[in-house]
This record gives C-alpha cells, structure tokens and sequence, in this order.
C-alpha cells in the first residue's frame, strides 16, 4: 500500500503544485483588498459587503460552475476560470468603483469554485478507496499551507501599490502549467441523489444549522479579520502574521478533534468547540483593549483557529451518521451552499457592528454566534439520543476554506469507489 500510495503522490504532484499557486495568490487578494480599502477611506460596512460578495460568488460556483465544466470539459474550464479569474484580479486595479469591486468578487468566486471543483475531481479520478483519506489529508496540507504563504506575501510590496495585484494574477496563471501539462483523463461529476434543504434538516438540524454558523463565522473573519488586526493597531506584517496563525490552528486541531469526535457524541465535541471559540473571542476583546503582548494574541489566536475550523467537519460528521450512505454527496452539497450562505452574510453584519460600536464589536460578533449556537447544540442533547458509536462514520478533517472538497471525501464513495 505504501507503494501503491507514492505512486499515487507522484501522479498528483503536479495537481498538487497548481492548487498552492492558486490558493495562495487567492488569498494575498484576499489580503490585500480590505487593506487597500482601509487606506483609502473606505467604510467598514462597505468594505465587509465587498468582500462578502466573494462568497456570493462561490456559492453561484459551488451551484453552477458544475454546468460550465460538463459542458466544455474539465481542461478548457479550467482555463477559462483561470484565464479570467487572472483578469479580474488585474482590473481590481483599473476599476476602483465599489460597484465594480463587488462586481469583480463575485466573479473571483465563481471562478475559485470552479478550479477548486476542477482540481478535486481530478484528484479524486486519481485516488482509491485506499489512498483517498491520505490524499485528502495532502492536499488540505497544501491548502492550508497556500493560505498561509499568500497572506504573508502581503509583506513583499506597499499594499496600495498595483504590485501585489499583479503578483496574485500571475501565481493564478501559474497554476494553468500544471494542468497542461499532464495527461490525465475526464473526472465523473455525474449528477448525485437529490435532498432537500427541509429533508437535510429533519434529518440533522444540528448539522445544516451549524453549516450556516460555520460559515457566518468563517467569512466574517477571513473577509474582515486584517481590518480588525489594523484598527487595533497592528503593523501589516504582525495583521498578515495573526491571519495566518488562526489558519494554522485550524490545520493543527483537526486530527485532535477528530480523535475526540470519533470516541465521543459530536454533538458535545461541537458545542466545546463552540464555546471554546465565544469564550476565546472575549479574552481577546479585553486583552486587545488593554494592549495584550503580541505573542500572547497569536496564541490565542492559534487556539481559536483551531475551535473555529473544526465546526464545519464536525457538521458534516454528524450530519452524515444521521442519513443513508446513498445521501452523502448531495448532502455535502446543501451544507456547502448553506455555508456559503451564512459566509455572505457574516461580513455584512460583523461590518455594520464594527460601524456602528467599533473594532471590538468584531470580537463580541463572532463570540455572540458562537455561544447561542452552543446553548442550541447542549439542547439537542436532550431532544435526540446519541448515534451508537459503532454506527458513526468516521470523522473526516475537511478545509473549511475550500468551497467544495466533496468529491475526495472517502465516506462520499461506496465499495467500488463510485459515488455514492
């Protein structure tokens, strides 16, 4: 298996090397947007509906960038979406209208979920029932790797300059080579059982819910997190510095997590989570306002990142030990547009917080969701009995910041390696 596993590596390094050039030139825009906003004056309400509009744009993707693909096939798509998400990263430069920004986000979106979706089939064409969990494991090692390698390149250039524009755009064509350059054959992404938003949630509240949650907490901080960081009073390099800690955190807690979610009820493994991620958020609030030592705030925000990153799996693991096998692909499905969903609007209301009550209400946002939705979990502790823990699929790490990942998820195939 050890042989068959590096063969594997070795087929999808190349895959492997475009998806870091893409993620890490997608985030140093996403970097670099709200800061050249906040140089220039903008608003933060207008800044957060900016950068809400990328999730708008993903979840348009996650919906319909499926269509694109099937119809012109996976290697011309891909480079349509590369091609003009490159395009599009250049005229953020040409177009300073917020209009167009938001525009030129939701576009960015919708082409970051087509390459995502493009790049995971493939990797999925590639794996077996027997490598797959590890390939997964690889390429969200790479993804989170990628975000943290581009929200540092914000140090490389003045943030107002075009420079940082023109250096995302090209690591966005870089990850055309790859592509074109090895041979691989179409990927399967053949329609998948439907089910409804209203069957998902008889089945699991707890999980289509906490996909929302997830995905109000995820975007408000990823949209809006550096304009925290520099209200607060933080350099550009200790803002890029904090963004990338939490990400790290998030890559650092998923086997601990998934070692706890497996032996005990996901739903309590949730709710600590949950509460771990408000009681944190509330630390840091008081201790950013009382001028808290640098290394302690990344500390924290390494713990936080961890808790934060690990509810949207834990939604899935409990929203899959509550359904037939043969509904996991198009539930995965319905939590990614509902987390989506709630991505959009959480930049848009943390935004408006930080309008009106100022840069702590950031904190109390994201620590006010974080808690009710605990309360919420501990309650249907006592509504519904646990799943035996013989009859639970086993946790899966899965990158919250990835706007599809479905098809290399090992619990989404049946035993000849098919959807399900």
């Amino acid at each position: 298996m050890t042989r068959s596993l590096s063969a594997v590596l070795t087929s999808i390094r190349p895959l492997l090397g475009g998806t870091a050039a893409l993620i890490a030139g997608n985030n140093l825009l996403g970097v670099v947007l709200p800061l050249r906003m906040e140089a220039a004056g903008y608003p933060v309400a207008l800044t957060g509906a900016i950068m809400a509009a990328y999730y708008f744009g993903l979840a348009l993707g996650g919906w319909r960038g499926k269509r694109v693909i099937l119809r012109i096939g996976h290697i011309r798509a891909f480079a349509a979406f590369a091609a003009l998400a490159a395009t599009v990263t250049l005229a953020y430069t040409a177009f300073t209208h917020p209009a167009a920004w938001v525009a030129l986000r939701v576009v960015n979106g919708f082409c970051i979920a087509g390459l995502t979706a493009t790049i995971e089939s493939w990797l999925n064409t590639k794996s077996s029932n027997q490598t797959r969990g590890r390939i997964l494991g690889f390429y969200m090692l790479t993804y989170y790797l990628a975000i943290v390698v581009g929200q540092t390149m914000v140090n490389l250039a003045d943030p107002t300059a075009p420079d940082l524009f023109m250096l995302a755009a090209a690591l966005t064509v870089v990850s055309l080579i790859p592509v074109a350059m090895i041979s691989l054959g179409e990927p399967n992404l053949s329609d998948s059982r439907v089910l409804s938003v209203k069957a998902l949630y008889a089945a699991s509240p707890v999980g289509l819910i906490g996909a929302a949650v997830a995905g109000l907490m995820i975007g408000s901080f990823y949209a809006l997190g550096i304009v925290f960081a520099s209200r607060i009073g933080l350099s550009v390099t200790e803002a890029a510095m904090f963004m990338s800690t939490v990400v790290l955190g998030g890559l650092a807690f998923q086997l601990p997590m998934g070692v706890l979610a497996d032996r005990y009820d996901r739903r309590l493994i949730m709710s600590i989570a949950l509460i771990a991620v408000g009681g944190l958020w509330l630390i840091l609030s008081g201790s950013a306002a009382a001028g808290i030592p640098f290394t302690a705030l990344l500390v924290m925000a390494l713990l936080f990142g961890g808790a934060m990153s690990s509810i949207y799996p834990l939604c899935v693991a409990e929203t899959f030990d509550r359904l037939e096998r043969k509904y996991y692909v198009a539930a995965s499905g319905r939590l990614l547009m509902i987390h989506s969903i709630g991505a959009t609007v959480g930049p848009m209301v943390a935004a408006a917080l930080m309008a009106v009550f100022g840069p702590y209400s950031f904190f109390l946002f994201e620590s006010a969701v974080a808690l009710i939705y605990a309360m919420y979990v501990l309650m249907r502790l006592g509504v519904r009995p646990s799943i035996p823990k013989a009859l639970r699929e086993k946790y899966v790490p899965l990158p919250d910041v990835a706007p599809i990942a479905t098809g290399l998820d090992p619990r989404c195939q049946n035993e000849n390696g098919r959807d399900c």
